[in-house]
């Protein structure tokens, strides 16, 4: 009845008013704008935004890539006194559309992979680290895979899989990845929001449909008529959503998140974004993560909380079981964050453990 619900709602408020947007443009075009933070020329036109935190010669470098919804800021919450002791760098990148980044129509996991790549060239980084936080995990899982001569290692805190794809968590079912019971709490405990989007964009209706309203919410008119009925309320208080000990941790030592990190997340006011990432988990990667380079793998960690209410530990433990080789930590009542966020012991540990395996 919930799921009926919202996709009533998506269709009503989103759907029909975006059909405006019909032959509006798509969202590639540079945005025409004064940033305020530095960015790269892509070879295609659009401009990457991307922010610096500690010393520029620092021994490591790590590409810190967000979740969803989320921007490069995101970054706040890995302390820099940790950082200073480790000697490592980040360099924070808004994916598009996100923050200060130009949108992309059409993106794809592989297409970020080569945004990642001209970021990297234009810092003169041969290799570097990769750190992905939920949304930002198939990112960083893709650029382990297209790019492995330049990944160093991979950190993937609470990361996402595949939200709504049912052939995927079939297979991880009946090729033994997942037994039954693990199949079953992801279903039943992982928060309903997101899965629902992606069910009602990618799993309710004929294929004919489901392409016109990537085409409509890929749209400027589109976008923002989506963030103004669907997301700008769902993150007008997103602890409402979290687990407790998320919603604890934002409220006692991570405020950023409310105050700055979201803000300049949604700054384009549009929803556009968020979708296709949604789009883009709950469907075909392009890859299978097994068939990463035998080299990388030994360097993935994946580290995730039980209690999380936005992506369901099950995930790390199927990923861990695709690739034997990577490190798998699960942290006790650690939820989505609050684990890495708010208790700089295990957060030093996870940023140590990633250099020690780095190549």
């Amino acid at each position: 009845m919930t799921t009926f619900k919202l996709s009533a709602a998506c269709v009503v408020l989103a759907v029909v008013p975006a059909l405006i947007a019909l032959f509006s443009k798509h969202t590639s075009a540079p945005v025409k704008w004064a940033r305020t933070v530095p960015f790269v020329k892509l070879s295609d036109g659009r401009h990457l935004a991307y922010e610096v935190r500690g010393n520029p010669k620092a021994k490591h470098t790590a590409v810190y890539v967000h979740g969803t919804p989320s921007c490069r800021l995101e970054f706040l919450g890995l302390n820099q006194d940790i950082l200073n002791g480790l000697d490592l760098r980040l360099i924070g990148v808004d994916k598009p559309g996100y923050g200060q980044s130009d949108p992309h129509y059409g993106r794809s996991l592989q297409g970020f992979v080569k945004d990642l790549e001209e970021l990297a060239d234009h810092h003169q980084l041969q290799r570097f680290l990769l750190i992905g936080v939920s949304g930002g995990g198939p990112f960083s899982w893709a650029a382990a895979r297209y790019i492995p001569h330049r990944v160093q290692g991979v950190l993937i805190f609470s990361g996402a899989g595949n939200l709504e794809n049912k052939q995927y968590l079939s297979l991880l079912h009946y090729a033994g990845i997942l037994n039954r019971e693990e199949k079953f709490q992801f279903d039943a405990q992982v928060s309903g929001v997101h899965r629902r989007i992606a069910h009602f964009l990618h799993s309710t209706y004929s294929t004919p449909l489901k392409n016109l309203l990537k085409y409509l919410f890929e749209t400027k008119i589109g976008g923002r008529q989506l963030y103004s009925t669907i997301l700008s309320p769902l993150m007008r208080d997103p602890r409402r959503f979290m687990a407790e000990a998320d919603a604890k941790c934002l409220n006692e030592g991570h405020q950023a998140y409310l105050t700055r990190i979201i803000p300049e997340a949604l700054l384009q006011k549009s929803a556009t974004p968020w979708v296709q990432d949604l789009g883009l988990f709950s469907s075909d990667w392009g890859f299978n993560v097994s068939e990463i380079d035998p080299s990388v793998k030994p360097t993935i960690h994946l580290w995730h909380g039980t209690g999380d209410k936005q992506v369901h530990e099950v995930m790390s433990v199927a990923f861990k079981r695709f690739v034997p080789e990577a490190h798998l930590r699960i942290i006790q009542n650690g939820a989505h964050f609050q684990y890495f966020v708010c208790n700089l012991h295990l957060q030093k540990e996870a940023l140590t453990a990633l250099l020690r395996t780095a190549t």
